[in-house]
């Protein structure tokens, strides 16, 4: 077999159209014939491919091995697409001697002991993941940036992969080709699974991330509008980088929050809706204050959202973020910008009003109604609220107690004392068994533990016991005071929003977990760390595909939400997982064999989940016969 190219020319226009074929060469009545076996549509591929494609064309229909090198797979892959893809014919009329009509109801004999399985690849959480990519119009804003179809299809395999099989850019293409169905997808096709492109096209959606982002967030601002006043979420966070990434200027030592301390970090910021859909994000060094991030993320925002131009009078969303970036100076900065706010400032405000909470849960409202989110702790978790007025003020307090919140600040204070009390005890054991005597390096050590543990031993009296001989005997630590602290779970929420209640304040503050949500979906279920890279441009590539993952399944979790199917991406990848698109390989009584691959028919379990997002299966039956 070979492909022929046909050109044909519109006579009214004189355009030339290129079309190609896939072509056999027969007899017939003795003579040579050419017959067409199937349309190719107009490939854009190079024409010393050809040859390998015909090869690959040929093995798929007739249900062979190809022998294609490993870096000729993406030759493979097209072909299948194109076998898959193919609409002109449903008779397989591969060999003279072998017709059959898929669609006819003939029977043939088929010897049920040369039945077998091949190919088995994914295809559910692609169906689910294909579907969101349309609803969010992925291809329009990727042909606004100047990706081809070819680039679009690798910066889908990209970002699925994030959403399906977590890892590297290696580990995409290797799932790629060999785990998934997502080439057997209309326009899903890569022509070449090189790693080169696969890295080019990550670099490409950085180089676009502004574009890509404002016009995501419009997207999902006209698909899922937010019902009252907008609400932004920003909080950043950091992951850890392999390597020594000596010459990446966003890899720098600092707090990581995976407890990797032993590897450079890199750090994501993000602003989020209240209802958990992303909005923006910014990359940074490891080492970056996050209070320092304010100003640029507010002057990000104005950017993309025009709020810094006079003629246009836009309502300012009112900014939440985390206590870390909460200072005095950045409440100030929002206050001068007239953004509306809810924050828990960095400065403890609790001890100005510790008459108050003494008699918080006599006097306080009392919230019941709490969600799953903040039950941790049972029945015996409660929330306290009471509103604070001063006139004259542009902005109103809300006292808070928790009791959930005080249990864990108690357990955290608890296992901090239970350290230097064990510390300490070693030493009065080792002073007891007589390991060390000497009273000067008795003192030093004594001293050593209380410098590492100054917090826990300001409240303890540690003293060495000595005999009449000014021997050291042990070590008698006593506490200061047994009360317990009368702040345990106190907070105070300052906000502009001076109309909502305590209880509505209270819980527009508390949206604040989705941004925390997106951290741990990011680095959990898409597979944002580690960072394998060591430049600086690829390593933010690798976290804005992530970001770009996220969009998709905020999407879905969002849908979901709304009919009332509160699973997690992570359990509906689980269930897809299971439906797979599938050959199967069999022979007749004639010796033919019949090469029948289809996507499997989806279980009550998938429908479900399929019927909620609106999911349809594009994918055909394709049937090939050799003799």
């Amino acid at each position: 077999m070979f492909i022929r190219e046909n050109k044909t020319k519109n006579k009214k226009t004189g355009d030339i159209y290129i079309k190609h074929v896939l072509v056999e060469s027969v007899r017939v009545n003795g003579q040579p014939r050419q017959r067409v076996v199937m349309g190719l549509g107009r490939l854009d591929l190079p024409r010393r491919e050809w040859k390998k494609l015909a090869h690959a064309l040929e093995c798929q229909l007739s249900g062979q091995i190809t022998l294609l090198e490993d870096n000729d797979k993406y030759i493979e892959d097209l072909a299948l697409s194109l076998i898959s893809n193919n609409k002109l014919s449903k008779k397989l009329d591969i060999l003279e001697t072998g017709a059959v009509q898929s669609d006819s109801g003939n029977y043939l004999p088929i010897d049920l002991g040369s039945i077998s399985t091949e190919k088995s690849r994914s295809v559910g959480a692609e169906l689910v993941c294909e579907e969101t990519w349309g609803l969010l119009s992925f291809d329009e804003i990727l042909k606004v940036c100047g990706f081809s179809q070819n680039q679009k299809a690798v910066a889908k395999a990209l970002v699925f992969a994030r959403l399906i099989s977590p890892g590297s850019e290696r580990h995409t293409i290797e799932w790629y080709k060999k785990r998934s169905a997502l080439s057997e997808l209309p326009g899903c096709a890569v022509m070449s699974a090189d790693k080169n492109i696969f890295y080019e096209i990550g670099d490409k959606l950085y180089e676009n991330k502004d574009k890509l982002e404002e016009f995501l967030y419009k997207k999902q601002e006209s698909l899922f509008p937010s019902n009252d006043f907008t609400v932004f979420l920003y909080d950043l966070t950091n992951t850890y980088m392999e390597g020594s990434c000596l010459g990446n200027s966003f890899a720098k030592r600092g707090h990581c929050k995976s407890k990797r301390s032993d590897c450079p970090l890199i750090t994501l910021s993000v602003v989020v809706r209240n209802d958990g859909l992303l909005v923006a994000s910014h990359i940074y060094r490891g080492n970056q204050g996050e209070p320092e991030t304010m100003t640029d993320m507010l002057n990000r925002l104005e950017i993309m959202f025009g709020y810094d131009t006079p003629q246009l009078v836009l309502e300012k969303p009112t900014i939440i973020m985390d206590r870390g970036i909460a200072t005095i100076d950045n409440v100030a900065l929002l206050q001068e910008r007239s953004y509306p706010y809810a924050v828990i400032t960095r400065e403890d405000q609790s001890e100005q009003y510790l008459e108050e909470f003494e008699s918080a849960r006599d006097t306080f409202i009392r919230i019941d109604d709490l969600s799953h989110k903040f039950t941790a702790y049972g029945d015996e978790n409660h929330i306290y609220v009471k509103k604070i007025e001063q006139a004259g003020d542009a902005s109103c307090k809300v006292l808070c107690l928790s009791d959930g919140k005080a249990h864990k600040e108690d357990a955290i204070i608890a296992r901090k004392d239970s350290r230097f009390l064990s510390d300490v005890e070693g030493l009065s054991k080792s002073i007891q068994n007589g390991h060390i005597k000497n009273m000067g390096k008795i003192e030093a050590k004594l001293q050593n533990h209380i410098k590492k543990h100054k917090t826990s031993a300001d409240k303890y009296d540690s003293v060495i016991v000595q005999d009449t001989d000014g021997k050291a005997l042990l070590i008698k630590v006593t506490p200061k005071s047994t009360e317990s602290n009368p702040l345990s779970g106190c907070y105070v929420i300052e906000t502009t929003h001076m109309e909502l209640d305590a209880v509505e304040i209270w819980k527009l503050y508390m949206t604040q977990v989705h941004v925390e949500s997106s951290f741990r979906a990011m680095k959990g279920e898409l597979g944002m760390r580690p960072v394998y890279h060591h430049n600086a441009e690829r390593s933010a590539a690798h976290l804005f595909i992530t970001v770009l993952a996220y969009h998709i399944l905020s999407a879905i979790e969002y849908r979901l939400a709304q009919l009332g199917d509160t699973r997690q991406w992570q359990t509906i990848r689980d269930i897809l997982s299971t439906h797979n698109r599938i050959s199967v390989v069999m022979k007749d009584n004639a010796g033919n064999i019949y090469n029948h691959r289809a996507s499997g028919k989806p279980e009550d379990i998938h429908q479900d989940i399929y019927k909620k997002l609106g999911v349809k299966d594009p994918t055909k039956p394709v049937m090939s016969c050799f003799k």
